[in-house]
């Protein structure tokens, strides 16, 4: 099975950032383009369903991904950012993201089935976790990624 990771599209940060920060403009359009290239029938068809952390920004980028691709969405707080739970560790999110992760591969076990998890930047350490089989640690580098950025990762 597939995973489309998708970063949230580019939003307004407050300070501190909130859970319920918008999109910008660039975002709302970022997250047009990439409903557009999922649209391709060849994904489309099977995208199963749409994961996303119930922060303000993932949600509405999963909302507007969904426009064209009209699949279930499910919320999940284990693809919350970093420190989205008070005083946790980067291994204990790396951890908490990779439960997720390894929840819906179980769920999603057609060798075809591909499903988008909508989340913030820096949650793509875990998904590189699970497609190295590399155990959570303090040496897994903090990445970024830009807004609504799609990558896909193949699971077994």
């Amino acid at each position: 099975m597939k995973i489309i990771y998708v970063h949230h599209g580019n939003r307004a940060i407050s300070n501190p950032p909130k859970q319920t920060d918008d999109l910008t403009e660039l975002g709302y359009k970022d997250c047009a383009l990439v409903a557009e290239m999922l649209s391709n029938e060849k994904i489309k068809n099977n995208i199963k369903k749409i994961y996303t952390s119930p922060f303000f920004r993932c949600k509405k980028t999963a909302e507007i991904i969904n426009e064209k691709l009209g699949v279930q969405i499910v919320e999940d707080e284990r693809l919350n950012e970093f420190v989205s739970t008070e005083n946790e560790t980067w291994v204990e999110a790396q951890t908490r993201i990779l439960s997720c992760i390894n929840d819906i591969v179980k769920k999603h076990n057609n060798k075809n089935d591909i499903v988008l998890c909508v989340t913030s930047g820096v949650n793509i350490a875990a998904f590189i976790l699970k497609a190295f089989g590399i155990l959570p640690n303090n040496n897994v580098p903090f990445l970024g990624v830009p807004s609504c950025s799609p990558i896909m990762f193949e699971y077994k």
